[in-house]
This record gives structure tokens, C-alpha cells and sequence, in this order.
């Protein structure tokens, strides 16, 4: 899911384009106040272009490559968000670096 490419002097992790699209996706939604759950995420295959099976697989690399958490709800700990860490507002500073408007 993540590779290495050289960028200067500093090592820089990529994300496949699809997982991005998943962790934009998260990302958008968490910057609007809107969290995702997981269900939402997995019926959200006419957005992502992908079965529940494969975001699901995509959510749980996210989650063992540090991108996404999943959090309980607070008013219904059965519902599980899935929200950005850190370390993905740090890859999409970064590429805003790369790419300037």
C-alpha cells in the first residue's frame, strides 16, 4: 500500500491513488464535522468505485499503516467512526508542499 520515493534529501511515503481517494474521502468528511462510520464508508461504493469487501481490506491497511483510527461513538458505542490521525494530515501537507496552487 505505502512505498518510498526519494524526494530531495527526505524520505517520502506514497499512497496508491485508491487508498488516497479513501483517505481523502475520511479526511473531507472529518474536516466538515461530519465523521464517517464504518458503515457509511462501506456504502459508499458509487464514490470509492469499489466493492465493501476491497474498503474494507483498504480501511484496515489505513488502519496498520497508521493513516485512520477507529473510534466508538459516544452516544451509541456500537457505531464505530473511522477518523484521520495525524501522520494523515502530515501526508496531505505534505503533498500540498509538493503541489502548490
Amino acid at each position: 500500500m505505502v512505498y518510498g520515493e526519494e524526494v530531495g534529501s527526505a524520505k517520502s511515503a506514497l499512497i496508491k491513488p485508491l487508498d488516497q481517494r479513501l483517505l481523502e474521502f475520511i479526511t473531507a468528511r472529518h474536516t466538515l464535522q461530519r465523521p464517517l462510520s464504518m458503515m457509511q464508508i462501506l456504502n459508499s461504493q458509487e464514490v470509492l468505485f469499489l466493492g465493501p469487501s476491497s474498503i474494507s481490506r483498504k480501511v484496515d491497511r489505513l488502519i496498520k499503516n497508521g493513516f485512520v483510527r477507529v473510534v466508538s461513538g459516544a452516544a451509541d458505542r456500537r457505531v464505530k467512526y473511522v477518523e484521520p490521525t495525524d501522520k494523515t494530515l502530515a501526508y496531505f501537507d505534505a503533498l500540498n508542499e509538493l503541489m502548490p496552487v
